[in-house]
């Protein structure tokens, strides 16, 4: 574009060489010469402006051209980046499942050896009792005597001992091998407790992978839609751009297929005993609903009950008062003593009912960063586009880890091209609370419970954003509220 407009002032300035020079040639015509004359100059004038506009709209191009090419290397950066971030979320997830499988083999291996412990301790189970009834059925302790006195010689009497001690080695060896094999059998049930609760934790870390390969899709979707906005991209390299938006769409979808067809198999392997616990869970959790109503209901009265004695107890001294002013009335002489005790009596009253208001409670909320508070709750100038607009959270400017304010479940932990990377945490009682402008590979994914202080995410400046920070809103039933009513 430089050289195009480089070539029109070049034939802009020829052409008004050439006008300039057009009076030399028509001072031929002396008639003419001056109705001429002023033509050329009004032409002259109108193609000075005509060519000074040019130049200030050429120079106006190159330079919006210049900054648009450096607008342009950052968003390719930005897009590289983000391709490399999935790339590596892909690697995890891969690891992720190859750890699963190798749990799973562990988990069947050792139910083999339990089944074969179970069956080797009760084939010894059966032996004992056989050579129990045995015992109890056959054996006399003057058998064994007869048996030695009967012996015709010594070596006789040595080989009748020899048997007698063999089968009371034997039993000891089999109930020693009957120990041992309990003894490995309970090991390796509970190291199968142990790989059962591995395999839940590497579940529940491939499901965040998971969701920020997903979130992480998106901002690449919404950097290649930009670049292709604002710098008008011809067809080759649209192309190129959707093809690779393809492929990490394709990849992203066959992972989202195996890690659900995954998660299925483990759902369906564990049903069983899911729901046995479920069942416990609920009868537990209706003993207690029950527990709390009656709770509630004794509450109930005993605050009735409070009132009702307020009320007698606000009627009585109502009365006492009346008694007193109709005694003053009549006992002049000793109204001031009465009035000053009287006044000592309300003095105390009124000093306990002050004492009844002044009590406290805590919000339950603690500050979600650390940082200093840049922009409140409510109308300001927008710091990007300049207009006057409502601020509908808290920014916190600094660094470092952001956590939940409050105890909740994740409802969302994706990416918004004006938010960037965001998490909204639902409390349960009318209560939410969002925080955005994080950087990518978010800590939490969507349905996981969070405790107070639990880590969603790093501070960041993605989204519409001027510089690193946390945005903070928390909404009441749907509706959002200042802050920092709440965390200070």
């Amino acid at each position: 574009m430089g050289v195009i407009g480089l070539n029109k002032k070049r034939l802009l300035t020829i052409l008004a060489t050439a006008v300039m020079a057009a009076p030399t040639f028509s001072t031929l015509n002396v008639e003419a010469s001056s109705q001429k004359m002023r033509e050329l100059e009004e032409q002259q004038q109108e193609l000075n402006e005509k060519s000074n506009q040019l130049d200030g709209e050429i120079s106006n191009r190159e330079q919006n051209m210049q900054s648009l090419d450096e607008e342009k290397k950052q968003l390719e950066a930005e897009v590289a980046e983000l391709q490399g971030n999935i790339d590596v979320l892909v690697t995890e997830i891969d690891e992720q499942t190859k750890e699963i499988e190798r749990i799973e083999k562990e988990i069947e291996r050792l139910n083999e050896e339990i089944e074969q412990l179970i069956e080797q301790i009760a084939r010894r189970n059966e032996q004992l009792e056989s050579q129990a009834r045995s015992v109890q059925t056959h054996a006399n302790p003057a058998d064994i005597v007869d048996m030695m006195m009967s012996a015709e010689s010594l070596s006789d009497l040595i080989g009748r001992i020899g048997v007698v001690s063999q089968l009371v080695s034997a039993n000891q060896n089999i109930m020693q091998a009957q120990l041992d094999d309990q003894l490995q059998l309970e090991e390796n049930e509970a190291q199968v407790v142990t790989e059962q609760e591995e395999m839940q934790d590497v579940k529940a870390q491939m499901e965040v992978s998971r969701n920020n390969l997903v979130t992480q899709r998106v901002a690449l979707d919404d950097k290649i839609i930009e670049v292709a906005e604002r710098f008008n991209m011809n067809e080759q390299e649209k192309n190129s751009f959707i093809n690779e938006q393809t492929v990490v769409a394709e990849r992203a979808s066959n992972l989202s297929k195996e890690m659900q067809a995954e998660q299925q198999r483990i759902i369906e392997a564990e049903r069983k005993r899911q729901q046995e616990i479920r069942i416990a869970e609920e009868k537990r959790r209706a003993e207690a609903e029950a527990k709390a109503v009656a709770e509630a209901k004794a509450e109930e009265k005993a605050r009735a009950a409070e009132a009702e004695a307020a009320a007698q107890a606000k009627s009585q001294a109502n009365a006492r008062a009346e008694a007193e002013r109709k005694a003053q009335q009549a006992q002049t002489s000793s109204s001031n003593n009465s009035s000053s005790s009287n006044s000592g009596s309300n003095a105390g009253s009124n000093s306990n009912n002050s004492t009844n208001g002044s009590a406290q409670t805590s919000t339950g909320w603690i500050r979600p960063a650390s940082g200093r508070n840049t922009s409140p709750f409510g109308y300001r100038t927008h710091p990007v586009n300049g207009g006057r607009s409502f601020h509908s959270g808290l920014d916190i400017a600094g660094s470092g880890p952001i956590r939940s304010s409050r105890a909740g479940t994740v409802t969302t932990a994706a990416y918004n091209g004006s938010l960037g990377y965001y998490v909204v945490v639902n409390h349960g009682d009318g209560y939410s609370s969002m925080y955005a402008h994080m950087t990518p590979n978010l800590s939490v994914a969507p349905g996981q419970q969070v405790s107070q202080g639990q880590q969603l995410g790093i501070m960041g400046t993605t989204g519409t954003s001027t510089g690193v920070h946390l945005h903070f809103e928390i909404h009441r039933n749907g509706s959002p509220v200042n802050p920092q009513n709440y965390i200070n």
